[in-house]
């Protein structure tokens, strides 16, 4: 996180922090219940994002992980032996389409490295009961098909649900971009309606929602 979406950040709370002192006055525009629920979801999602960017895993990270790694292991084995196998049968092209290694597919984007294994996993079935001699048996197939399926099903989940440190930083800033988009259009329109009949609540609002340079102290009124 840098240092602009640092101070974001920290209106962003101070936002939620209004919405949580004064739930009863903002209840009666109905529409804002459903904008501060969004606000609040996005806030726990820029949180958990954030924790990830620094190091941290959420469960369903680390399970994508574990899966991510099963799969590129089997994957990985079952290519060796293919890779052999087309050595010492003369099949250049299948030697250069298992010439695979786990450094190389841990780089690769999730869909990218999906169809990297499966196009394997393909290969494989196409040998069957050849590959039984370099240690790789019709189970072993079958048990690589399911570490891939295992991982498909994760990576087609909702795009918050899981995020891997590599793709944190973009996932942030589409987060940020989208509160302060909800903001801007649509708290900030509704609030107005409140200045007169809940100054109070307008007014701390409003302060909230000035945005403090945390490293020079300058400020940026984002309430207009």
């Amino acid at each position: 996180m840098n240092y602009k979406q640092r101070n974001h950040l920290a209106m962003f709370m101070a936002v939620q922090h209004v919405f949580k002192t004064y739930p009863t006055e903002l209840s009666v525009i109905k529409a804002l219940e459903g904008f501060i629920a969004k606000f609040n979801e996005l806030l726990t999602q820029i949180n958990e994002v954030y924790r990830i960017q620094q190091g941290h895993t959420t469960g369903s990270s680390k399970l994508k992980l574990k899966e991510e790694a099963e799969m590129i292991e089997a994957t990985v084995h079952l290519a060796a032996a293919m890779y052999v196998f087309a050595q010492v049968t003369e099949a250049p092209d299948l030697q250069a389409k298992c010439a695979v290694s786990v450094s190389l597919l841990e780089k690769m984007p999730d869909q990218t490295l999906l169809a990297a294994c499966l196009n394997i996993y393909n290969e494989a079935i196409k040998l069957g009961d050849a590959l039984s001699e370099y240690g790789k048996s019709p189970d072993d197939i079958a048990r690589t098909k399911k570490e891939i399926d295992d991982f498909s099903v994760l990576i087609s989940s909702p795009r918050s649900a899981i995020v891997t440190r590599s793709q944190a930083t973009k996932e942030l800033a589409l987060l940020i971009d989208e509160a302060n988009d909800l903001l801007r259009n649509k708290v900030d329109k509704l609030m107005e309606l409140l200045k007169v009949s809940q100054a109070k609540v307008y007014n701390t609002y409003r302060s909230a929602r000035v945005i403090v340079d945390l490293r020079g102290g300058k400020k940026v009124e984002e309430f207009e």
